[in-house]
């Protein structure tokens, strides 16, 4: 069981719902449910794993990001820096939490793979200005939703 801790003020689901809005994305149930649980914080256990070019990898969990008025782990900035102020990565994905190399933990809002956790590789940037949002090429998938990305969340002892 993934414990929660250093997390922010409790949402409502019409600060979602407003956020969702504002940024054009439609946020997968699963995560929407933990951001009321849980706004952001910091986790144990927090180690995944993933394949990157054929090569089993891991990484952790630093921070999930807040939505909330601050400018540390906030979802909201994060948003701004990534997604509007630089096209840095697909439109339909939407950073959730970032580890400790300052790489990100996305999920996507699109329609071919709604739901999907992928972590986005910042060496590898892909400037999506130019590219189209079918490039994956600096994503890699870790879990086909929320719910199994949490659970698959291990310690560095596993």
């Amino acid at each position: 069981m993934t414990v929660f801790s250093q997390t922010e003020a409790p949402l409502t689901a019409a600060q979602i719902e407003e956020f969702e809005k504002s940024i054009g994305l439609e946020f997968p149930m699963p995560y929407k449910e933990h951001l009321l649980k849980y706004n952001g914080g910091q986790c144990v256990p927090n180690v995944f794993v993933f394949e990157e070019a054929s090569v089993e990898t891991s990484s952790s969990v630093d921070w999930f990001l807040a939505l909330y008025d601050g400018d540390s782990d906030s979802l909201r900035e994060t948003v701004e820096t990534y997604k509007l102020e630089e096209k840095r990565m697909p439109s339909h994905m939407l950073p959730i939490a970032h580890d400790p190399g300052g790489n990100l933990i996305c999920i996507s809002c699109g329609t071919k793979d709604y739901g999907f956790v992928y972590f986005w590789n910042h060496e590898d940037e892909v400037d999506y200005s130019e590219a189209g949002d079918d490039d994956y090429s600096n994503l890699y998938l870790i879990a086909r939703d929320f719910d199994t990305f949490l659970n698959s969340l291990m310690t560095e002892d596993d």
